[in-house]
């Protein structure tokens, strides 16, 4: 979770100062640098219905699907909350929160607790009803300080970060995606997409996450090699190797939605040439498209006829930039008004 502000993002609402129901809130990971960044606010909003303020702290619709998550850590019920620790601790006394077998942990995002952690957490423990268990808690909480709101809510869902053995996948390239990256890619379509085809697979990175999270998954690679070691990834894993060797600009497997890559670096200047050639044709198989690349395509996917268009911005190391553009085709915009 991040200590910086992002301007780009839209804040969640403030809290109140008054008495309200539970509300459920997400917290997603710090990144290097301590960044929201564009791919993290809508991976959150993509499976919880909330945007990250600038701690990371979002207000959500949804805790269900935060096990998938790539970037969203965790997801809290708020309980008792107030502008000052001193504050808090008396909302807590006044609370009587019945809470068998409990535990705190403690979090600080852009504030600081008054006295160490370990005496904050006894100092909100006292407050509460029930004793302590700090090796089996049946419910397990997390004490949070922000500028001028602390609060105390209980953990109901984590991600398993399961993307993570992916990581390990035998066969890679350089430019092999990161699979947190790939994770969150997918995030963005799924759900409500149950099928997903790339059509520049490269080693699989995109694939692998897709099989996780159980979507029919199809893949394709003009390289005979990628092509090979996209297969040899996806069997070392258990997956279905269903992968061709098929031009990116004639490929006909259709699905809900297309989740691609595309190729970069010394192959940069050829893709170009052919860039609109894939995006026509591309535009054909899935009503809704995630486009990675290094320059923003904007332009070139409204040329296409994709509409909708967003685009995100990953900031790697070195100041290297990755744009993500989610774009819907007009059979889209024709199912959502259906």
């Amino acid at each position: 979770m991040s200590e910086s502000a992002n301007p780009k993002l839209t804040p969640a609402p403030p809290l109140p100062l008054t008495p309200s129901p539970h509300p459920l809130l997400a917290l997603c990971i710090r990144l290097p640098g301590n960044e929201i960044n564009d791919l993290v606010a809508a991976e959150c909003a993509a499976l919880t219905g909330g945007r990250p303020d600038a701690d990371g702290v979002a207000f959500c619709d949804t805790l269900e699907r935060i096990p998938q998550a790539a970037y969203v850590r965790t997801g809290v019920r708020r309980l008792v909350y107030a502008p000052s620790f001193e504050e808090l601790l008396d909302v807590l006394r006044e609370a009587r929160l019945d809470l068998p077998d409990f535990r705190i942990f403690s979090l600080e995002l852009s504030a600081r607790f008054p006295l160490p952690s370990h005496e904050a957490i006894v100092a909100a423990a006292d407050q509460i009803l029930t004793r302590p268990n700090l090796t089996q808690p049946r419910h397990r909480c997390l004490l949070v300080a922000q500028a001028g709101n602390f609060w105390l809510g209980e953990i109901l869902a984590e991600s398993t970060q399961s993307h993570a053995r992916h990581a390990r996948k035998p066969y890679h390239v350089s430019s092999s995606l990161d699979a947190r990256i790939a994770r969150a890619l997918v995030n963005l379509v799924a759900p409500p997409a149950r099928s997903l085809i790339d059509p520049c697979c490269g080693t699989g990175s995109i694939l692998l996450e897709a099989h996780a999270l159980g979507l029919e998954t199809y893949g394709a690679d003009y390289n005979p090699k990628l092509m090979s070691k996209a297969r040899r990834n996806l069997e070392h894993f258990g997956y279905p190797p269903r992968v061709d060797r098929a031009d990116a600009r004639v490929w006909s497997r259709t699905a809900d939605a297309l989740v691609t890559d595309l190729p970069y670096g010394h192959r940069l200047e050829s893709v170009d040439a052919i860039l609109p050639d894939i995006l026509a044709h591309a535009i054909q198989l899935a009503p809704v498209a995630i486009y990675v690349a290094g320059d923003n395509l904007a332009p070139q996917l409204a040329a296409a006829g994709y509409t909708d268009i967003e685009v995100l911005r990953i900031v790697k190391h070195n100041s290297f930039i990755r744009y993500v553009h989610r774009a819907k085709s007009g059979s889209a915009d024709q199912r959502e008004s259906e």
